[in-house]
Formats: C-alpha cells, structure tokens, sequence
C-alpha cells in the first residue's frame, strides 16, 4: 500500500498520455519510413543506416519481446502478432521515463517555491 500512497497520480497519467503521443508519432515515423529503408535506392546502395535509425526507437522493447518470445514459444521467433507489443512495451518504458523526469522537475520546483517562502 505504501507504494500505491506514493505514486501521483495526475503525474503518472500525464506520464502516460505523454509516451502515448511519443509513441504514436514514432510508430507513425516507422510506417512512414519503413518501406523506403528496406527498398534499394536508385543507386544500388540500400539505405541500411535509416532501417538502423527507425529500430533504434524501438529499443529496449524490441529486445524483451524478442527474448520472450524465444522462451515462451521457442521455434516461433518471427510472430508479426507477439511484435504488436512492441510499441506497448516502449509505451510504458517511454511513460516510466517521462513519470520520474516530471516528478524530478516538479520535487525541484516545488522545493524552490518552499525556499522562496521562507
């Protein structure tokens, strides 16, 4: 119970409409990009650095799922379904990380209106 008492919950629910939104953009970013990453340009040269650039943002939940699935359903490493998770996962990593910098900042803000009173 201690926990649930500590956790903001205005914070955690802007937290997480904040990852939302940076998630959705990103995942917009990923479709947008992705087809012209994988395809040849009319050069011959594949554009590999922007396929690398696009599963960078995907990072550490493409990782988990992908070791997950490995151990939940072994011989079954390419699922497009389990991979819809992907961006679930990275949601709450972004939201998780975007929660403590917004608790950092208001703490910090919040002890300096504390000092400006006294």
């Amino acid at each position: 119970m201690k926990l649930a008492a500590r956790i903001h919950w205005r914070t955690l629910f802007a937290a997480l409409g904040i990852g939302l939104v940076v998630e959705a953009l990103l995942v917009r970013l990923y479709l947008w990009y992705l087809p012209g990453a994988l395809a040849a340009s009319q050069n011959g040269h594949s554009n590999l650095w922007l396929w690398e650039a696009i599963r960078i943002t995907q990072q550490p939940s493409l990782g988990v799922m992908q070791s997950w699935i490995g151990v939940v359903r072994s011989g079954y490493g390419e699922l497009i379904g389990d991979m819809f998770l992907v961006p679930v996962f990275q949601w709450l990593a972004y939201a998780a990380v975007i929660y403590f910098v917004l608790e950092w900042y208001l703490r910090k803000s919040l002890r300096e209106t504390r000092e400006r009173k006294d």
